[in-house]
């Protein structure tokens, strides 16, 4: 892991953006490179094939594109379901509302299994959902950012293929942080974002399909709802650039992806095993600090307790915009809550990316300092 140097402001343990590194700063700074130049189709290139190697993706085909992962959300409804046919939400909190309303937004039929804060999703409901009706994808979010809920993906997945359903997932707070196997568990698509746990700049959407998504892609009948996030015209520039030659469809974001590179370089070189681990280690440290405190995490189930995120019940008698002002007056940043059902007296701490293990005791400085 990269030192970072903090500013004179408060400490940002926030869900994103996170702390990009120096290395990953002073790539940005440099001159973008022209579209056809040989050294940018080569720094594309590294790109997609690092994001395989972090997400464990051997087989998947990587796509890397202006954009914020909301967009990548929306690029994969557009691009992979077909508008006739009913689609399966689980949602886990806000990013999972979010799934359901792109897709009613887009003119699909999208029924939804909503799981209370801070559970994990009921396995056997999804079993009986996918057994009463022919969906043909089910959408779901790995770590849900509203509540720091982590979901088992790889049940997920394993529910939705035996039904023949596409298996769609949101890894936007999670790839970086947590173990992801995109290639055995069975995902279908995989949505992340940089700003979060890949710890660079915010500003491209990033996703990984499996073959089976590609020959969605290549056999569907029926148009896609958008010409600008139609993955089907990215995967040949994709494509392209991994074969060394110039593909266009929409121009790169160059000096973003020169971040990116960075950053994923960063994380190939601290080691897969290792970072997942160093991040668990993260959030033990300071989930044991919070017991100490009395501070009630939304997810109350250890195993599905997120590696990057935590969000916590405030204190009796505090509501949730005034312990957030009161920790920034005790030097560290942290985020309201944002799930529907404990948007006003619940907090949220990021630690992501490049946070140490003094962030995390600074951290709980300050809460112990607050809550006296």
């Amino acid at each position: 892991m990269t030192e970072i140097i903090h500013g004179n402001g408060p400490l940002a343990m926030i869900v994103g953006p996170s702390q990009p590194s120096p290395r990953v700063l002073g790539r940005l700074s440099e001159p973008a490179r022209p579209l056809t130049d040989g050294d940018f189709i080569r720094l594309q290139a590294q790109c997609l094939r690092r994001l395989r190697q972090v997400a464990h993706a051997d087989n998947a085909v990587s796509i890397v594109v202006p954009g914020t992962g909301t967009i990548a959300l929306e690029s994969i409804v557009v691009s992979l379901l077909d508008p006739g046919r009913p689609v399966l939400v689980l949602s886990t909190g806000w990013w999972g509302d979010t799934w359901r309303d792109i897709c009613g937004t887009c003119g699909y039929q999208a029924d939804c299994i909503t799981v209370p804060a801070g559970d994990s999703p009921d396995i056997g409901k999804l079993e009986d959902a996918l057994s009463s009706r022919p969906y043909q994808a089910v959408l779901a979010t790995h770590v849900e950012s509203s509540t720091g809920l982590r979901a088992d993906v790889r049940a997920v997945a394993e529910v939705a293929r035996s039904h023949g359903a596409l298996c769609l997932i949101d890894g936007v707070a999670a790839l970086g942080a947590e173990l992801v196997d995109f290639s055995r568990w069975g995902i279908d698509a995989y949505v992340a974002s940089p700003q979060k746990a890949i710890a660079a700049p915010a500003g491209l959407a990033l996703t990984l399909l499996s073959q089976n998504a590609i020959r969605v892609l290549s056999d569907r009948n029926w148009r896609a709802r958008s010409y600008g996030l139609d993955l089907a015209r990215w995967v040949p520039a994709m494509r392209a650039a991994e074969e060394g030659m110039f593909g266009y469809f929409q121009t790169p974001a160059g000096n973003l992806l020169a971040g990116l590179a960075a950053a994923l370089e960063l994380i190939v070189a601290e080691g897969l095993p290792e970072r997942v681990a160093r991040h668990q280690d993260l959030r033990e440290r300071l989930h044991a600090g919070l017991a100490d405190l009395d501070l009630r995490s939304l997810v109350s189930d250890e195993p599905h307790q997120s590696n990057g995120i935590t969000a916590c019940w405030t204190p009796a008698g505090w509501n949730a915009a005034e312990f957030v002002s009161a920790m920034e007056d005790a030097g560290v940043l942290v985020q309201t809550g944002t799930h529907p059902m404990a948007v006003g007296n619940s907090f949220r701490i990021g630690h992501l990316g490049n946070v140490s293990r003094g962030d995390i005791d600074m951290t709980l400085a300050a809460l112990r300092k607050v809550c006296r």
